[in-house]
């Protein structure tokens, strides 16, 4: 289930880069709809986060290593995206899409990089 979360952001993340991308390429700013896209790419990693935590609390079996990396991962996936809008407000010019697009290709980074350590540490 986790792996299938981590997907699902991994999915929206790389969407909404795409978006991005085109925006910047036809020299589009940031608009009211990539702030709606942002927002809720970042409430569905929030809520992805929370049931990770929740998994790691109640599963248990992993390794402090595994899962000081696996909050790692998800404080790093929470803080992207805000840092992201406050660049891309700062630079209204397709410039400010560009960076959109950056922190949405290292939200789906982090997404399947979190899925792989939670695949890998879980077998015992």
């Amino acid at each position: 289930m986790i792996v299938g979360l981590t997907f699902v952001v991994l999915a929206l993340a790389l969407a909404w880069a795409l978006w991005c991308v085109v925006s910047a390429v036809v020299g589009q700013a940031p608009t009211f709809g990539h702030r709606i896209g942002l927002l809720v790419l970042e409430g569905v990693a929030l809520v992805v986060a929370l049931v990770i935590v929740v998994g790691l609390v109640v599963e248990g079996g992993r390794t402090t290593g595994a899962v000081v990396e696996i909050v790692g991962y998800l404080v790093a996936m929470l803080a992207v995206l805000p840092i992201g809008a406050a660049l891309a407000h700062g630079e209204r010019t397709r410039y400010g899409s560009v960076v959109l697009a950056v922190a949405g290709i290292t939200i789906a980074v982090l997404a399947l990089r979190t899925g792989q350590v939670w695949t890998v540490t879980g077998a015992r």
